[in-house]
């Protein structure tokens, strides 16, 4: 009778482990098999995205970019793509919000008249109801004039390349600035700095009236300059400002001319107080790993091969 109980334990202790082991090889298996998913899609896009920058006439980059497109959207519908990090792609912009609140999927499409094309993707994921969806952002970039001031909803967005995301909170607001760069036209470059918000139906909003500048009150910041020098423009967390080149016309040159606008030998920035970005003339720049002043390999990238 001993043995006999004995002996019953260790069967089900036997069968139990079978089961769980058993679950354990299966959950790998789909893990293996959604991983194997992903490295395809991700060497896809990555393949595609340069075929973009480096097809040789309008007509094959549109062509390549609706591929592009079609993959961009069904992976973002891909269980398990919002946690994905996509870390071999590195000609299209995936960046995270630093809160996990979104995603964003964001590229250039160059084209020979000096012109260039943005597109971009907000990726969502609610972990309570575990619902994932995307908004689709429209470049309405050349229908303004008033850059700095329009305010964007409905899909709607000032197209731009975009390098950084930083995440601020006022009054139980969360901001989202991002960092920016528009190569504009022939003459003249753009680096911006782009504020997004969730409305109350946790839509998003571009543009807010929270860039104070020495000239006013701005719902995004735009610095343009020549097409022939280069500028950078870094998010510094430990000091948290965004420091940027401090931008003069060429002697002789007229204000408001950018396409003569170069960087001097100093730099200003952007500080978050009081819930809005404060500009604050002649920052310190000290050699750091957030101040490297790099350009950002997207873009440096795109430069390249066009």
């Amino acid at each position: 009778m001993r043995n006999s109980y004995l002996r019953k334990p260790f069967f089900t202790v036997k069968t139990s482990t079978f089961k769980i082991l058993s679950i354990v090889l299966l959950c790998s298996n789909i893990l293996a098999a959604q991983n194997t998913d992903f490295l395809f899609f991700e060497s896809r896009l990555q393949t595609l995205a340069s075929k973009i920058l480096s097809a040789e006439t309008d007509s094959l980059k549109d062509e390549v970019n609706k591929l592009l497109i079609e993959d961009i959207e069904e992976v973002l519908l891909m269980k398990g793509s919002f946690q994905y990090k996509f870390e071999s792609v590195d000609i299209l912009s995936i960046l995270a919000s630093p809160d996990k609140k979104f995603k964003l999927f964001n590229w250039v499409v160059p084209k020979s008249d000096n012109n260039f094309e943005y597109y971009a993707y907000l990726q969502f994921y609610t972990k309570r109801k575990k619902n994932q969806f995307f908004i689709k952002l429209n470049d309405l970039s050349d229908t303004v004039s008033n850059e700095q001031g329009i305010v964007f909803n409905n899909g709607d967005w000032f197209g731009a390349l975009y390098s950084d995301i930083i995440h601020t909170e006022y009054n139980k607001q969360d901001f989202y600035t991002l960092i920016g760069w528009d190569g504009n036209n022939s003459t003249s470059t753009k680096r911006i700095v782009e504020v997004m918000y969730l409305d109350e139906n946790d839509e998003p909003v571009f543009g807010a009236p929270i860039i104070k500048m020495n000239d006013g009150t701005k719902n995004r910041m735009i610095m343009e300059y020549s097409k022939k020098v280069s500028t950078n423009i870094t998010y510094n967390s430990k000091e948290e400002y965004i420091v940027f080149d401090h931008l003069e016309p060429l002697e002789g040159a007229q204000k408001g001319m950018f396409e003569f606008y170069v960087p001097s030998l100093s730099f200003d920035g952007l500080t978050f107080k009081n819930g809005k970005w404060r500009f604050v003339e002649d920052v310190a720049i000290f050699n750091s790993k957030d101040q490297d002043m790099k350009q950002d390999k997207n873009i440096e990238q795109g430069l390249q091969r066009q």
